[in-house]
């Protein structure tokens, strides 16, 4: 072993230590410059703010609404992000936005989609609700709220507009096929007060002679004891498989996905996202209470968020075969934080991913079998007027049953005529799928 000398051991230490101190020194310097220049970026975008408030306080017409410009100004800050999922809530706003993920909501009790021309479609009246008590029915295009055009507002703002404090009222303008032999179109004011009404977020009935079809249209707090009363009903009619409806699925609460899913989910699969410090964070972990039968799971491209997450997670479990097109890949993670004067902040702070580590968000998860339903019969879905041997999706997962061994008594493709006492178990609400994906509903 070659020795050497003290001066040299010294000036080796000597030189590793200097160019630690100068890597360090621009590491420092990197970052200082960092700050300054976002500090400078601040200010800049301050002073510029400050410059519109002088100009607008002094030559502005009419009084100013301070908490109005408040709002605006949070508002838009957010929306400088590009982050179609960041939101700013005011005060107000926040506090309807707390009770939309309970079993009550306040509103008028509808749901829409936006039509061709821009205006509003009824697709569902919910039952016990105003505008059900007002004589609005499935199909009334809304064209005008309290006065204001539809089409001039954004879709986003109109659909505000049907949640509201209890107890304050509404006047919607409604264009209604005529039931005369002409066809024309009546026009109809109905005004309404918003009161609590019951949203059902699960619905199911039995298909093709004996398998369970159960349709989740989001995941909120209730979703986990409606799904279990399908499970259960399901059960007693001894279907032989089950066909889960995430089509249309406005996402939700990934908790509540979790607790109402947990009959779907293979034990230890999970919701895992990467944070804004890029690492892995594991959210839940399912348990065992996997059903012991064939499933098959409906997807396209208004699947959204924790949906997502359930698909992904049942594809990677192998626990069921995933039917129709590719996901909306909106499967992020946002933070609600409530702010000092009770507005709040919606922030995206993750990325789901799947057990490969993919990310869900900007590219959705992949069926096993992709299968297209025609522009026509997505619109009949939508609204929840697809009969279930005409839709073509729900079909193949049929049959994705029947190769996992289900013992399917209407087999898809054959013709069947029903008699009154074959006929379908009844859902326990309603229609079979009638929510639309996040920007194109209401209630």
């Amino acid at each position: 072993m070659k020795k050497i000398s003290i001066g040299t051991a010294v000036a080796l230490a000597a030189m590793t230590a200097a160019v630690t101190v100068s890597l360090t020194y621009l590491y420092a310097m990197d970052r200082f410059n960092s700050k300054v220049a976002d500090v400078n970026e601040r200010q800049s975008m301050y002073a510029k703010l400050n410059e519109i408030d002088q100009k607008v306080r002094r030559d502005a017409v009419g009084e100013l609404d301070e908490t109005a410009l408040k709002d605006a100004i949070c508002a838009g800050y957010v929306a400088g992000l590009g982050d179609a999922n960041a939101k700013y809530l005011s005060a107000e706003k926040y506090r309807i936005y707390l009770q939309g993920d309970v079993e009550k909501s306040t509103g008028v009790g509808l749901r829409t989609v936006q039509d061709e021309d821009g205006n509003m479609e009824v697709i569902e009246v919910l039952p016990n609700s105003s505008a059900e008590e007002a004589g609005m029915k499935q199909g009334d295009v809304i064209v005008a709220i309290d006065g204001k055009e539809v089409v001039r507002l954004t879709y986003g703002e109109a659909v505000s507009y049907l949640d509201g404090a209890a107890g304050t009222s509404v006047t919607f303008r409604v264009l209604r096929a005529s039931d005369k032999e002409d066809g024309q179109l009546e026009q109809l004011d109905f005004t309404m007060e918003r009161r609590e009404y019951t949203s059902t977020s699960v619905h199911y009935k039995v298909v093709n002679g004996n398998v369970g079809y159960i349709a989740v249209n989001s995941f909120s707090s209730n979703t986990e004891e409606e799904m279990q009363q399908a499970v259960e009903a399901l059960q007693k009619e001894k279907v032989c498989g089950i066909v889960l409806d995430l089509r249309n699925n406005a996402g939700g609460s990934m908790d509540s996905m979790i607790q109402a899913s947990k009959w779907f989910l293979p034990a230890g699969s999970a919701a895992r996202y990467v944070n804004s410090s890029g690492e892995t964070v594991e959210e839940y972990t399912a348990g065992s209470d996997q059903l012991g039968l064939p499933l098959s799971v409906l997807v396209d491209d208004t699947t959204h968020g924790p949906a997502e997450v359930l698909a992904a997670d049942i594809r990677d479990g192998k626990a069921g075969t995933l039917v129709g097109t590719t996901t909306a890949g909106n499967g992020s993670r946002q933070e609600t934080i409530q702010l000092s004067d009770g507005s709040a902040l919606i922030l995206t702070v993750g990325y789901y991913i799947d057990a490969q580590g993919n990310s869900l968000y900007g590219k959705g998860v992949q069926p096993d079998r992709e299968v297209t339903l025609s522009v026509l019969d997505k619109k009949v879905l939508l609204h929840g007027m697809l009969e279930p041997y005409d839709d073509a999706q729900l079909q193949t997962a049929v049959t994705a049953l029947i190769e996992s061994g289900a013992a399917v008594q209407e087999v898809p493709g054959q013709e069947f005529k029903q008699t009154p006492e074959e006929s379908p178990a009844p859902e326990n609400s309603g229609d079979e799928t009638d929510s639309a994906d996040e920007s194109g509903t209401g209630e």
